[in-house]
């Protein structure tokens, strides 16, 4: 973690860089429009971030145990056993590229976590879905992240744990 040396107007001294917009190199003599997600979270993207972040590690020891990514989770967590669904759709969910979505489901078939099947209106399409030992792993990690979200509600408390969520839900919507 680095701290600011030289303070843009308007930060702390003691703030953490997060992310900065130039690089050390250019910031030189350009302190006024240097963007910055500091702690404190002068941002809504530092703020979401940061709460992205720290939820991810609740999970992070669940999905290291398994030899997953939060990717390949969030693909998994999309998919049922019942039916499958297209690589377009898969990314979509997941809210990642094609292609990056492409290159975790073939990681996840080699496991055998997934499976690929030609849809029957269209040989040319291809499902996917959550194999057996797919639906497994997801009860298992599942069941891991209910605890987690309880000990969040258990926290923080029943009602701002539902506003929370609804404020998020409200956030995600906005296009």
């Amino acid at each position: 973690m680095l701290r600011i040396s030289i303070v843009p107007s308007g930060l702390s001294p003691n703030a953490d860089i997060r992310y900065s917009s130039l690089r050390s190199s250019e910031f030189q003599g350009r302190r006024e429009i240097m963007t910055t997600i500091v702690s404190g979270y002068s941002t809504l993207h530092g703020a979401l971030r940061a709460a992205e972040r720290g939820w991810l590690r609740h999970l992070d020891a669940a999905l290291c145990a398994r030899q997953l990514t939060a990717d390949q989770w969030s693909m998994l967590s999309n998919l049922s056993a019942e039916s499958g669904i297209t690589m377009s759709e898969l990314a979509a969910r997941s809210q990642l590229a094609p292609s990056s979505a492409t290159r975790h489901a073939d990681f996840l078939a080699e496991r055998g976590l997934i499976f690929r099947i030609a849809a029957e209106d269209d040989r040319r399409r291809i499902l996917i879905g959550l194999s057996k030992l797919g639906v497994d792993l997801v009860a298992a990690v599942r069941a891991e992240e209910a605890r987690a979200e309880h000990e969040l509600r258990s926290r923080i408390g029943a009602r701002r744990y539902t506003e929370l969520m609804r404020l998020l839900d409200l956030v995600s919507a906005v296009d």
